[in-house]
Formats: structure tokens, sequence, C-alpha cells
């Protein structure tokens, strides 16, 4: 027991419970798209079906609840009823609240930019960072309003955001990054930058470090920001190219990845830098296939998944760039916006964007598992919920939920190893809000599992 009190401790104040949330685009504030819950096995279709919408746009996750914007109307007819948020039940589809974003003259269509720490930051800015607006943040549980910040941000669902340790948000558009206090919507800091588009240009962050892409003679570079203070620390080598729609994302070992691409064979590389804490040292670039606003990924044992100029998707090593595996064929559609999300089994869920596009289910040795067809896919996933539930967002009242029920086991034994430990509290923090650790089967996953997993210490 004194083992398990141990764990305990040492469990509930590490990031274990946020770890498994999509808290933003990307997944996480890495932007890798690597998640320790388990997708499914089969696409075995939880629940379908959600309010109406014109345009694909992500979902947000945090536990049991999943947060989108369902666009009825566009800016120019509708407003301000044009984009509202709703925030449904992972489990079941159930819609829980919907809130209307406040409309001002020249706003945008509505944003949810992340969930974290109880709260979702939502906006109308965007529109290729040209539409200025302010953020207004609600109680995730209820929607209900808490704040509006006292800046405007210009960033767009393209850009995504991500969250300081003490879950302060980070915005980026072309023209600049903030910080904004996530108790009370003030600005803690701006700093200037210049992207080498008008949107697309969002942060990723890692170990108090926000990476951003700008511009520099002959290309791009990546720079690292303190995210404490935002001063600038160090800019990478430059990136050839002219423009570029993609944001950075962080892999292990203090690797950090850029695809600079623009539909230019001569040019076009996913590159790979290390933080050494004092530069940003160059390591491999790789050929890279185009695609605005494009998602990336990285696998737990040090790949990186990415989308070759051969149209192919590719898990490279991190350290050296060399090609691990390839897909048998290409993975692209006409429009190709890669959205990746990797599983704590290996497994690889790939989203090209397409209209219409497919949802690709790939081994970790990039061998098919299955597919399905997506109309509209664009920005709609997949993204994978704590409990293992894959969210795909489509147009119309198509919002699709595929899970593999968990296999039943011996009471505690979350991981069915056949045994009850350190692996199964794991599981059960990691889920904690979720009902996928519903050990005594009331519907909640709380304290009382917790008593069953402890009393079932082998």
């Amino acid at each position: 027991m004194k083992l398990a009190a141990t764990l305990l401790s040492s469990a509930l104040f590490a990031p274990c419970a946020a770890a498994a949330d999509w808290s933003n685009l990307g997944g996480n504030g890495s932007r890798n798209g690597l998640t320790p819950a388990l997708g499914p096995e089969a696409p075995e279709v939880r629940w379908t079906g959600a309010p109406t919408s014109l345009i694909a746009w992500s979902p947000c996750v945090a536990g049991d609840m999943l947060y989108v914007v369902r666009q009825t109307g566009f800016v120019s007819s509708g407003t301000p009823f044009d984009s509202p948020v709703v925030a449904m039940r992972v489990s079941t589809g159930e819609v829980l609240w919907t809130f209307i974003c406040p409309f001002e003259a020249d706003d945008w269509t509505t944003v949810v930019y992340g969930v974290n720490g109880g709260r979702v930051y939502v906006g109308r800015g965007g529109n290729g960072s040209s539409s200025s607006a302010r953020v207004r943040c609600l109680d995730a549980a209820t929607g209900a309003f808490l704040w509006t910040s006292v800046d405007e941000v210009a960033t767009g669902a393209y850009d995504g955001v991500v969250f300081a340790d003490d879950g302060d948000p980070l915005f980026a558009s072309n023209l600049n990054l903030k910080r904004i206090d996530a108790q009370t919507g003030a600005t803690v800091w701006s700093i200037s930058r210049s992207c080498s588009v008008s949107g697309d240009c969002g942060p990723a962050i890692r170990n108090g470090t926000v990476y951003i892409d700008e511009v520099a003679v002959g290309g791009q570079i990546l720079t690292a920001i303190d995210a404490a203070t935002g001063a600038r620390r160090y800019s990478s080598s430059v990136m050839s190219g002219f423009l570029s729609q993609n944001t950075p994302f962080c892999g292990a070992n203090d690797i950090v990845f850029y695809p600079r691409t623009q539909s230019n064979q001569t040019v076009d590389y996913l590159y790979a830098y290390r933080d050494t804490g004092a530069a940003l040292e160059f390591l491999w670039k790789a050929p890279a296939l185009a695609g605005a606003g494009s998602n990336h990924a990285v696998t737990a044992d040090g790949g990186i998944v990415m989308v070759g100029f051969n149209g192919k998707l590719q898990v490279r090593d991190q350290e050296t760039g060399a090609l691990r595996h390839e897909t048998a064929g290409t993975v692209t559609a006409q429009i190709t916006q890669s959205h990746i999300a990797v599983d704590g089994a290996g497994r690889i869920f790939y989203g090209n964007g397409g209209f219409p596009g497919t949802l690709f289910s790939f081994n970790a040795d990039l061998t098919t598992r299955w597919s399905l067809p997506m109309q509209n896919l664009n920005q709609g996933g997949p993204v994978i919920a704590a409990d293992g539930t894959l969210l795909v967002s489509l147009t119309g009242t198509d919002m699709r939920a595929y899970r593999t029920a968990p296999a039943k086991c011996a009471p505690a034994d979350l991981n069915c190893d056949g045994l009850v430990g350190a692996s199964d509290l794991g599981i059960l923090l990691g889920a904690w809000g979720t009902a996928s650790a519903d050990i005594d089967g009331d519907g909640v996953t709380g304290a009382s599992d917790l008593s069953t997993l402890l009393g079932a210490w082998g």
C-alpha cells in the first residue's frame, strides 16, 4: 500500500490527466499529435450526428467533453449567430451547451482556440489574420462567460494556440505573438514577428520555450521565444523558399521540426533542429509535400510522421531523418491538409483534409489497417479523446465518433495484462473525468474507482 500511495502522490502532481486531452489544434503544446490514449481497433461507430455546419472545424477535447464550432452561415450574413460554439459529450454525442460569440464590426467566424484548466477560449479573429477580435473565456463545464481579453488577437482557426505551464494561452498571428493571462484576460506580453503569409502562423511550446517561424533574407527561420518574458533567445539557419503556411512542432530530445513548403520541389523540405539551450542546431531535412495549415505528428519511439513529396505518408527517425516506413500508395487528396494522431499503441490515424477526403488508420509500420471516405474533411480531424474515442467533425449534421470498447478483464486490470499495478493506476489517472476507467460501473471515474483499484493492488 505504501508503494501505491507513493505512485498516487507522484501521479497526481504530474501532468498525467491533461496529457490525454486533445486541448488545441495539434493535440498538445508540442503540436505533435501524440497521445497516450488508445484509438479504435476498427471503425466501430460509437455515435454520429451534431448540429449542422457548413465547414468542418476541428474539435478540442477535455475529459468527456468536446468543443467545436458548427458554422451555419458566413460573416456577411446571419451574424452574430453564424458560428456557435457547441459543447458535446464525447461518450454520447449529447449537446450540453451552446455559446454565441458576440459579433463586432469586422469580426470573423468564431474559433475554438483551445481548452485548458477548465476554461475554453473562443474568439472571432482570423480570416488570414486580417480580422482582430477579443478573446472570450468560458467555463468548460457550463459555458458560463468568465472574461473578455483586454486586447484583440488576429489568430484564426488555422493558426491554433498553445498553453504555458500555468495555463496562459499564447496567440500568434502573422504580425505578433501574445501571451494572455488565463485568470483575467490581461495581456502578459506581446512581441512583433513577421510570418511569410497572413495566416497559418501558429506557435508550438515545449519546456518553457515557444517556437515560431519568421521571415528572413532568403527564406524563413525558426525562432525560440522565452515563454515567461517574450524575449527572443535565438533563431535557426535560413530555410530557403519564399513562403510557407505551416506551424512548428516538437519531438523528443529537444528536437523542433518545421515543414517549410510552397509547392516547389526544389525548396520544399521538412527541417529538423535541436534546441541546445544556446542555439537551434540544424540536424537534417527531407523532401515534404506542401499543404497549407497541415499538422504533423511524432511517435513515442522516436519517429516523425510526415507526407513526403511523393504523396506517401512516411515515418522518419527524429535524430537522423532516415526513412523507417512508408505507405504502399499515396494518401493525398486534391487539397492536402494533414491532420495526424498517433495513439498510445503507436497506431497512426491520418486525415488528408480533402474535398472529398479520406481517414486512414495505419499500423506503426504504415501498413494499412482500414480507411473511410470523408466528405469535406477540411480541418475536421481526426482527434483522439482520453478514453480512446476518435472524433471527426464534418459538414452538415455529420460528426462521427469511433471507439472500440475495452476488453472485459478482471476488476482494476485496466490494461488487461493480468496484473494490477502502476500501469493501471496511470491509465486511471490519465482518464480521470471520463468513463474509460469506470471500475465500479457507476458511470463516473472517481474516488470509488481508485479505492477499488488500490484494494486489488497485487
